[in-house]
């Protein structure tokens, strides 16, 4: 049997054991954010190499805002940071919140030509739609690359 400092030891080193499994518990029930790592979307190494045919400019950041608005922010967010107002009936159909883009890890592992694939193939997953494709919506590549370039913005500064 133990004396009475032992048993204290052990009372406290099981509530922290509890509060441990009660706290992760929390954490998943919330949600983890993706990572792109994470995924079974991988974009051909062909696709990851390609880079944007025309230079960032101001004009073209803000066309990018806007269609970035219109077809990304829903679930991405307004900010990028996978809070938008479909955010959450995402996450439930797909148990997956949608990207934060402005997380540093989804800025330096996801290339321009990454993000343009995945934004104009989209993504589907046993039969239900990850994310749309919006190369039939935007059929230009020009407005598909502002949205890239809109998106690099969303990162941390340097």
């Amino acid at each position: 049997m133990e004396s009475g400092p032992m048993k204290k030891h052990i009372a406290a080193a099981a509530a922290v054991a509890v509060l441990t499994v009660v706290a992760g518990s929390k954490t998943a029930a919330q949600g983890v954010k993706p990572q792109p790592q994470d995924t079974d979307w991988n974009a051909p190494a062909v696709e990851k190499a390609k880079k944007a045919p025309q230079p960032a400019s101001p004009e073209g950041l803000e066309r990018g805002h806007q269609l970035y608005l219109k077809h990304c922010g829903t679930c991405h967010g307004d900010k990028g940071r996978g809070d938008g107002p479909l955010a959450r009936l995402h996450a439930q159909r797909t148990s997956r919140p949608p990207y934060d883009l402005t997380l540093p890890e989804v800025q330096t592992f996801l290339t321009d030509g990454e993000i343009f694939w995945k934004v104009s193939v989209g993504y589907r997953r046993e039969g239900k739609v990850i994310m749309p494709a919006f190369k039939s919506q935007l059929p230009a590549d020009e407005d598909r690359w502002r949205i890239v370039q809109f998106v690099r913005t969303l990162g941390p500064t340097k």
